[in-house]
């Protein structure tokens, strides 16, 4: 269908590039995976048919760079279309620009095509680019600076997509091409060995020297710290932290050396205190300026006691330095809310985020993590404060900020539950559009769990499917599936049926009812009649003519119309069973003959069957067998039923004797048929009594409560 569309014309398609991008860099916005399919898409479109529209109108350079840099930062949740996107418009840019264009521009495209490929999972593919275009450099003598940090891009990327060997190897290449093993690179190696706890590996490339005896870098050291505590290295911990400590370090170290001591040394308050006193002390006697100790200092003090899962100890560290002069600012009050949520005192965790509201952020996304942690924990509150939850939300949305995908889902339910629709729909309305297919499929998913969900009332979910189909008209066939089931499990057929409707009226030919849909349709039927949908469920198979009926079909429309109490239009489709290439299975058998025990003079046509059965001197299951004698006892022959079930002609079981006294019409031929059962298959007839009994609220007849499904 869609090569059958015309594309808008190439002048068109340019200014939607240009606009599209020119949004992104202005509300410095990430471009998601779907956004980046439909580019991609656009882009190979115009770079196929160029030359062959009499407009000639191509992206420029300066288009070009604007993707380049749109996609240098990077979503959180990345795919193959930002990938292959990236390569096109680096191509792109390769190929148009002016050999002798600025030196420093080139240089700029390289770097951020390394940005991309490392940022987006082709590592691999950024190390051949970065060694081709490294030999070039070497050949012309033009190493320019900031041209090694390339190489810390690489082994960045080859680390986050996990590809040891070819990491190990880069930093061998690297030195023969003349790189220097920088702080940098060495921060990257440790950080991936000491993240996966690889304790040798960790200590053997802490230890290797780093060109001209260069520390390494605070993060190296923080990294260092947590593997430390993780895998209990305290006494390797010491040594190191030791070293560093008589090392003369800069204020960036001092804050790690302090995390240590409360990581992994235990030490108290006041022993902190008395370390920064100390060294303060030491670099006066020196005559060094002295480390002033602010709230970096503070603030990494927390970050140690919220690792250490102590909140307590955060609030005496956040209280010593108040008293010691040293002033909490945006990123300290991010960190009390981030270890108040975690120990779930929300009111602590509201007050910390008033004073994050009236504090400078220097980042305008610095604190959505938290605020979206925070969004979540109001939301699965016991009792969900809606209006504290609305005043918060509106304040991310009026800086048009993107909420998480689980923020959103929380909220929508949190709505749902409390009867909010058009909050939900506000909140969709804004977010939704905005998200990844991936994103948006986690909160269909929370949608789907909150529909299937039976301690949410009948209403409440088909409110929360009618938005689920508005917004979210991707949703799967298996999901539509669970969610028709449902209905009918919540005694709605009419509900059930819609969602079946929808599926058949949907757009995209996979989200359409198969053979398999239009069967557990009509046994939903089966077993919650309602004699207008199954009306309209047929009209629909009628009009498919992408479905050819089969016996397992005729099979669940005998089920259907038997529980909509239209025996006679069920036995038509035996007919059309017995007259098929297929013919009948013994599932047909057994639901023919449960038609019959509800037809008039229905034993008359069940006789001929089971006559035709006996000729054929076929194996008959039990089932079949019992539903035989269902539609013989329906119309009320006790005595022939009795013949029926000692003449041998199948086994005996409880459901035999279930059945045929259910389906008897009358009180005194069941009270008939219990005493000669019971005297001629006692054992059979006592666990039948087990089951206990019912009286049917339509002839008020007794009936063993005895289960009778039946499956197409």
């Amino acid at each position: 269908m869609l090569k059958m569309h015309r594309p808008p014309p190439r002048t068109e398609l340019i200014q939607g590039w240009r606009t599209f991008f020119d949004h992104k860099l202005k509300h410095n916005k990430t471009v998601n995976s779907s956004q980046a399919f439909v580019a991609l898409r656009l882009l190979r479109h115009l770079v196929e048919t160029r030359g062959q529209d009499e407009d000639g109108r191509e992206l420029t350079v300066e288009d070009l760079r604007k993707a380049r840099d749109a996609l240098c930062w990077p979503a959180k949740k990345v795919n193959q279309n930002q990938l292959e996107l990236s390569k096109l418009v680096f191509q792109e840019l390769e190929r148009i620009r002016d050999a002798q264009e600025d030196v420093e521009k080139n240089r700029e495209d390289f770097r951020a095509f390394m940005q991309c490929m490392t940022a987006y999972g082709g590592s691999t593919y950024a190390v051949e680019r970065l060694e081709e275009y490294w030999r070039g450099l070497l050949e012309s003598g033009r190493i320019y600076k900031g041209a090694k940090f390339l190489w810390v891009l690489a082994s960045r990327g080859l680390a986050m997509e996990g590809k040891e060997e070819e990491l190990v190897d880069l930093c061998k290449r690297a030195e023969e091409y003349g790189v220097d093993f920088s702080p940098r690179m060495h921060e990257v190696v440790v950080t991936y060995f000491a993240s996966r706890d690889r304790v040798q590996e960790t200590k053997h490339w802490f230890k290797k020297p780093i060109y001209g005896n260069y520390r390494a870098s605070p993060e190296t050291y923080r990294q260092v710290l947590l593997f430390g505590v993780r895998n209990n290295q305290y006494s390797w911990l010491r040594v190191v932290f030791e070293d560093l400590r008589q090392s003369r370090p800069i204020k960036a170290l001092w804050d790690v050396i302090f995390q240590w001591a409360v990581l992994a040394e235990n030490k108290g308050l006041e022993e902190v205190r008395h370390m920064m006193e100390t060294a303060t002390h030491l670099q006066k006697a020196n005559d060094e300026r002295p480390v002033d100790f602010g709230v970096s200092t503070l603030n990494s003090l927390v970050e140690a006691a919220t690792e250490k899962k102590d909140p307590y100890l955060a609030e005496r560290i956040i209280s010593m330095c108040i008293e010691m002069g040293i002033q909490p600012n945006s990123t300290t009050y991010l960190l009390q809310m981030d270890y108040r949520i975690e120990a779930k005192d929300l009111s602590g965790a509201d007050a910390a985020y008033q004073k994050l509201a009236t504090s400078y952020i220097t980042d305008e996304q610095e604190d959505l993590p938290v605020v979206n942690k925070y969004i979540r924990a109001l939301c699965e509150a016991k009792k969900p404060d809606t209006e504290r939850i609305l005043e918060i939300t509106r304040s991310v949305e009026e800086r048009d900020a993107q909420l998480e995908p689980e923020t959103v889902a929380s909220l929508c339910i949190v709505f749902l539950k409390a009867d909010q629709e058009f909050e939900v729909m506000d909140t969709l309305s804004l977010h939704a559009t905005r998200m990844s297919i991936e994103e948006r499929e986690k909160v269909e998913r929370a949608f789907v769990a909150y529909i299937l969900d039976r301690k949410n009332s009948t209403a409440r979910a088909w409110d929360a499917y009618t938005l689920l189909r508005q917004f979210f008209p991707e949703t799967d066939a298996e999901d539509r599936i669970r969610l028709m089931g449902s209905f009918f499990d919540r005694k709605r057929p009419d509900m059930a049926c819609l969602v079946f409707g929808h599926m058949r009226a949907a757009a995209t030919p996979s989200h359409r009812p198969t053979k398999e849909v239009y069967v557990q349709c009509l046994e939903g039927l089966g077993r919650c009649p309602d004699p207008d949908s199954l009306k309209m469920v047929h009209n629909m198979l009628k009009m498919d003519t992408t479905i050819q009926p089969d016996t397992r079909l005729y099979n669940a429309l005998m089920i259907g119309y038997l529980g909509c109490n239209q025996p006679s239009t069920a036995f038509e489709f035996w007919n059309d069973i017995s007259h098929s290439v297929e013919g009948p299975t013994y599932n047909s058998l057994a639901i023919v003959f449960r038609v019959c025990e509800s037809m008039p003079f229905g034993d008359r046509r069940a006789r001929a069957i089971w006559e035709k059965l006996q000729r054929m001197d076929l194996d008959i299951p039990p089932s079949v067998f019992a539903a035989y004698c269902g539609a013989i006892a329906g119309q009320g022959k006790v005595e022939e039923v009795k013949k029926v079930i000692t003449g041998g002609g199948g086994e005996v079981t409880l459901m035999t004797l279930g059945i045929a006294y259910n389906a008897l019409p009358g009180p005194d031929l069941k009270v008939e048929f219990e005493e000669w059962a019971s005297s001629e298959y006692p054992e059979i007839w006592s666990r039948l009594l087990k089951t206990g009994r019912r009286t049917n609220r339509v002839d008020y007849l007794t009936q063993f409560k005895i289960v009778r499904e039946m499956k197409a």
